[in-house]
């Protein structure tokens, strides 16, 4: 009787983790998605290579 009692505790213990872990991965998943939509919005500056240097720096705008 003791191991069913045992067997029914590590389920439920499975189970809660289960639930949690589900959660957690639920929340990661929408931060990712929110930045995917911010990154996607600001491509960012266009580089251009300074042939003098040979380094890349952002693009004067005129």
């Amino acid at each position: 009787m003791p191991q069913f009692i045992a067997l029914g505790l590590i389920a439920a213990g499975g189970y809660y983790a289960f639930k949690v872990l589900k959660r957690e991965m639920a929340r990661v998943d929408r931060e990712v998605r929110a930045a995917e939509k911010v990154r996607a919005d600001d491509r960012g500056e266009l580089l251009v290579r300074d042939p003098e240097t040979g380094h890349y720096r952002p693009r004067e705008e005129r």
